[in-house]
């Protein structure tokens, strides 16, 4: 799929006005059940990926806020059946799904393939992102993208 045809099917499912961290957090507490856990909790690697794709990521170009500056709130989604969707979605491997939030950046991400886009779509693009089809709306559109294809069997 182009770029033309990604921005024909999923430009009008993108909200325009971009959602605080704290406005995200309490749509997920709406969606699921969560519990705050720490960094220990996390796989080994996790936390430093989490860092590093913070610290380079595309709402980090303007701030450029350093690693050691960063705030990162940490949720375990508890499985029950209002997360099915997000289990079904994650790795066998993985013992519970997780989202992870850079409180000065707006960096977010997760385990669950599905929840992350489901974050990321919450967030939103502003009006000049939407309007020029900026960075994070080309991104925001081409996960959409990959999303659809999966689900459909599209290569």
């Amino acid at each position: 799929m182009n770029y033309d045809e990604q921005v024909s099917m999923f430009k009008s499912a993108i909200p325009i006005g971009v959602k605080s961290t704290s406005e995200l957090i309490e749509l997920l507490k709406a969606k699921v059940d969560i519990k705050e856990i720490t960094q220990n909790d996390l796989f080994g690697y996790t936390m430093k990926a989490a860092i590093f794709n913070a610290n380079h990521c595309i709402l980090n170009e303007s701030l450029q806020i350093s690693p050691n500056d960063m705030s990162f709130i940490i949720f375990r989604v508890i499985q029950n059946e209002k997360s099915i969707l997000y289990y079904n979605d994650t790795p066998p491997e993985e013992k519970f799904v997780y989202a992870i939030f850079e409180i000065h950046t707006g960096y977010t991400t997760s385990n669950s393939n599905q929840l992350f886009l489901d974050l990321e779509l919450a967030r939103g693009v502003s009006q000049q992102e939407y309007d020029t089809e900026g960075d994070q709306f080309r991104s925001l559109i081409s996960h959409l993208a990959i999303s659809y294809c999966e689900k459909n069997g599209l290569d």
